[in-house]
């Protein structure tokens, strides 16, 4: 089996690289966090020194970074991930990103003329999923990686999906976060008001989960809320505002009007400035209701 270095071990990229361990791939991580790296070492996995040493060792090196930034300075830097890596690997970004920054670390390979495959992976279904190792996992490449790389992808999710060149599988990540965050934010102003009514939250949501205005987002949100279950996050602010400002800045890109959009960005923006960045998706709610006039 293809030996694959991870970096990232995160909250969700912990639990991807040890499900990939459970199917049986060899596994190397270079982590600054000595506790993952501890879980992937138990799990039979090898702790290295550095990316450089990592890159030179995988066959497929899988990156959950941050954001954007990341993904570029540990790709396309001077002794990066792609001047240590060897001809005929693979490099796997499931990090949520623009699609432009994944077909930027393309073009960078193409102008070193390395033969080095790009895989463009986002995903979706957070930590339970990623524990769970049923992901939605989106594969933006050629048709040939993408049946090359199927056992790795099923190794960590359930629906795995060929959306079709670098960078659709982001753009497509990336569509389905304006969203959910839209859809959030309009739900817990909708919430607000329904507890200035006085309305019962346990028949409302029996009526509204089977009406038109319910979503995916209703369904799963509003049971939270109502228990004030915030701890610990499951999808935090602070990356949710992140998301928005990603379809922005591509929606800016290409001159597209998009003032609703903008406007969901000022909220999370807003509330994450008031200090709830670390705190839960769901707390945009609390953060509605303390701005109430009473």
């Amino acid at each position: 089996m293809k030996t694959i270095g991870f970096i990232g071990l995160g909250n969700m990229g912990l639990p991807m690289a040890l499900n990939l361990r459970k199917a049986g791939f060899p596994l190397l991580v270079r982590s600054s966090k000595p506790e993952s790296a501890k879980q992937i070492e138990a799990a039979g996995g090898k702790s290295v020194s550095s990316f450089a040493e990592l890159a030179k060792q995988a066959d497929i090196i899988i990156t959950m970074v941050p954001a954007d930034r990341e993904i570029l300075e540990i790709y396309t830097g001077d002794g990066g991930l792609i001047d240590n890596m060897k001809d005929g690997s693979a490099c796997i970004d499931m990090t949520t990103a623009k699609g432009s920054t994944k077909q930027a670390v393309a073009d960078h390979i193409k102008r070193k003329g390395r033969k080095i495959h790009v895989v463009d992976a986002p995903v979706s279904g957070g930590i339970a999923g990623a524990k769970a190792g049923t992901l939605t996992i989106m594969v933006g490449c050629e048709k040939s990686a993408f049946d090359e790389y199927l056992p790795v992808f099923q190794a960590m999710g359930k629906k795995i999906v060929h959306t079709g060149n670098i960078g659709s599988a982001s753009n497509i990540k990336m569509i389905n976060q304006i969203l959910n965050a839209g859809n959030s934010a309009i739900l817990c102003e909708a919430l607000c008001v329904a507890k200035k009514l006085g309305i019962n939250p346990d028949i409302m949501y029996d009526i509204i989960g089977s009406s038109s205005g319910a979503s995916s987002v209703f369904k799963n949100y509003v049971p939270r809320i109502m228990k004030d279950d915030y701890v610990p996050p499951v999808f935090r602010l602070d990356l949710m505002k992140k998301d928005v400002s990603l379809f922005i800045e591509s929606a800016r890109q290409h001159n597209a009007f998009t003032p609703m959009s903008e406007f969901v960005y000022q909220v999370f923006k807003a509330a994450s400035n008031q200090g709830h960045g670390e705190k839960d998706t769901t707390y945009i709610f609390k953060w509605f209701e303390q701005s109430q006039r009473q």
